[in-house]
């Protein structure tokens, strides 16, 4: 085969494939500070959540994300009525991937259609995903503190020519599909961990005071 042959497969790849690529948002840097010395116990969602729910999957990544930049002492996952805590933090997360909408799905997959697949190195799926984040703070049966967070993370891959006839029907969440989406999966985990951790972080003085706990300060003369 000569070498404008080979050239012309080479070509033909190419626009039928796309460039396959994505965009998708530095993690955040966990800051390490002293931990607040506390000892919690975590619960998720309800008492009866399930192993599957949103509030588990995300909530044990925020339980890692706490321990490696040390926002308390120590984290008791799970928490049982009677082991020796400062609090409990009940931690409920919801949400999901929202859709593109129709008109983008159809703009986006006519300009890769039209161009033979050449658009699909510059255009491709965007996809959002949104977390609403709750946490509350309980010693005994009362309440101390809550905080909430709303965690938005949209990251973009490539589509080819062939992944645009499909374009149009696909979802973010079919299993098939699934495992693209890892990297987003674990940049909205961090981020939630991330963003909670620094409300949590920022009123550290009120809630030791609320639970009693007084830290030594220096005493200057």
């Amino acid at each position: 085969m000569n070498k404008l042959g080979s050239l012309f497969i080479v070509l033909i790849v190419f626009v039928v494939s796309g460039c396959v690529w994505q965009r998708i948002p530095a993690a955040p840097e966990y800051i390490l500070e002293a931990p607040i010395p506390l000892r919690m116990g975590v619960i998720f969602g309800n008492d009866t959540a399930s192993t599957d729910s949103i509030s588990h999957i995300y909530g044990l990544a925020v339980i890692k994300g706490w321990n490696e930049m040390r926002l308390f002492d120590s984290l008791i996952y799970p928490y049982q009525e009677g082991d020796r805590v400062d609090a409990v933090i009940r931690i409920t997360i919801t949400g999901g991937w929202e859709d593109e909408g129709l008109m983008r799905k159809t703009a986006v997959n006519l300009a890769i259609m039209l161009t033979l697949g050449l658009a699909g190195n510059v255009v491709g799926r965007n996809m959002t995903v949104i977390h609403d984040a709750l946490v509350v703070i309980n010693k005994s049966s009362d309440e101390i503190v809550r905080h909430s967070v709303q965690v938005t993370s949209t990251i973009e891959l490539g589509v080819g020519l062939l992944g645009a006839l499909t374009y149009w029907r696909e979802s973010p969440l079919t299993a098939e599909h699934r495992d693209r989406y890892v990297a987003g999966y674990e940049l909205q985990r961090k981020r939630i961990a991330f963003e909670l951790a620094k409300k949590i972080r920022a009123d550290r003085q009120n809630l030791l005071s609320k639970l009693g706990k007084f830290q030594v300060k220096d005493v200057v003369p």
